[in-house]
């Protein structure tokens, strides 16, 4: 074979797998959450409703069935609290200032299965234990391009309050 046959051969074969792969999207292959994604709008509705136009960091991780979400809530940063006098004893006022800066910061892992227009997550391991006792939970998805929007739900006999956390992915 010559250069020129080759050269048209990879073309051929680069355009059919173009083809195949715009079929293939074409014909209903839900689009992949798989990748890495951050927070870039919070809309709470319902009871205490809140916006949140300029997140904190966030990273969510999808691959392969398994998902991992680590992230600062609110809309500013976090404020250091001071290293520990005696770190065998720490007076109440430390605790209360290491306190207050764990607790706008969230993190688990665990699986996710998509399931129609639902993401399914179970919790392998979380900063609280709550998030892996109770258990999976479900949010609304919805996927266009970049740009993912998870709504969560109150559970039942909370008030009624839904939570849209919009992401965007990070190429």
């Amino acid at each position: 074979m010559t250069k020129h046959h080759i050269a048209a051969a990879a073309l051929a074969a680069g355009l059919m797998l173009a083809a195949a792969t715009g079929a293939a999207a074409a014909g209903g292959k839900p689009a992949s959450i798989d990748g890495v994604w951050k927070i870039t709008h919070v809309e709470i509705t319902g009871a205490n409703p809140l916006k949140v136009d300029h997140p904190m960091e966030s990273l969510y991780l999808f691959t392969k069935g398994h998902y991992a979400v680590v992230q600062v809530t609110g809309e500013t940063p976090r404020t250091a609290s001071p290293a520990f006098k005696d770190p065998a004893k720490p007076t109440d006022a430390e605790k209360l200032a290491r306190y207050e800066e764990w607790t706008r910061f969230g993190a688990q892992a665990g699986t996710y299965e998509v399931k129609g227009a639902k993401l399914v997550r179970t919790p392998v391991v979380a900063k609280a234990v709550s998030a892996v006792t109770d258990g999976a939970f479900d949010t609304d998805l919805k996927l266009t391009g970049d740009t993912m929007v998870l709504t969560g739900h109150a559970r039942a006999g909370q008030p009624a309050r839904d939570t849209a956390i919009t992401l965007t992915r990070v190429k």
